[in-house]
């Protein structure tokens, strides 16, 4: 899989780091805490509207173009005023995929909870946590649905 950092600005300082890692691991156990045991589509979805679970509005479009190579979204803000809200844009290939779609919506949403301080590694703590996978398992599914995505 082609890396999926570039997306995810680098923290100044190994304490902001740690704060916001933190904060996502705790976030995502409130979360997990208020959901199903089995996460599913329509469960996220649900969280979307949820604003203890998502700081903002979310709304997911899928698109044939604009998804750079070795990713499978992109989120952008609605505007400059993070109230407005912010959509997912997914890679259509997974526009019926609803048994996966939680795993890589989950992973995008730290960029709309901690916007810029966000990190890889935050996105991969708060899906995991999320749906009860341990990390590394969780980071490999996600790696080969990328890869899915750009084999052709």
């Amino acid at each position: 899989m082609t890396d999926h950092k570039p997306k995810v600005k680098k923290r100044a300082g190994k304490v902001v780091h740690s704060a916001v890692s933190l904060h996502a691991r705790e976030k995502a156990e409130e979360i997990r805490g208020r959901y199903p045991s089995v996460i599913d589509y329509q469960t996220v979805l649900n969280m979307l509207e949820d604003r203890k679970s998502v700081r903002y509005p979310v709304k997911i479009r899928f698109v044939s173009e604009g998804i750079d190579p070795g990713m499978f979204a992109r989120t952008e803000p609605v505007s400059e005023n993070p109230e407005d809200g912010y959509i997912i844009l997914m890679h259509n290939y997974f526009e019926n995929r609803h048994d996966v779609l939680p795993m890589l919506i989950l992973y995008q949403l730290v960029l709309v909870n901690y916007g810029d301080l966000a990190t890889a590694n935050d996105a991969e703590i708060f899906g995991a946590t999320i749906l009860g996978m341990e990390r590394d398992a969780y980071y490999q599914q996600v790696a080969a649905l990328v890869d899915a995505v750009w084999a052709g």
